[in-house]
């Protein structure tokens, strides 16, 4: 019923990333979930310095936020990288 314990991997391309284990995660199902990431990950969405207004099309990052889900989706590998080391030093800073 939650993410503990859980490994999961990103695929871009026909590459895979080393496995990555979630220790701790909120049931999934629970109608507070959506909430509490929402409110936990704004202000580190907005920290991280990532436009969010516009589309891929105009820009070399987007951020896909609904539910408790985020995706990243980048024009190439370098944006990727600085879209995700962006997002995980606002997190850090905003413990």
């Amino acid at each position: 019923m939650t993410m503990e314990n859980t490994q999961s991997q990103v695929r871009i391309q026909s590459d895979l990333s080393d496995s990555i284990i979630t220790k701790k995660g909120l049931r999934q199902g629970d109608s507070l979930a959506c909430l509490l990431f929402n409110l936990a990950l704004e202000k580190v969405v907005r920290n991280a310095g990532i436009q969010t207004s516009g589309t891929i099309f105009y820009k070399s990052v987007q951020l896909l936020r609904y539910a408790d889900d985020i995706d990243i989706i980048a024009r190439s590998r370098t944006a990727l990288k600085e879209a995700f080391l962006s997002l995980e030093k606002a997190m850090v800073l905003s413990n």
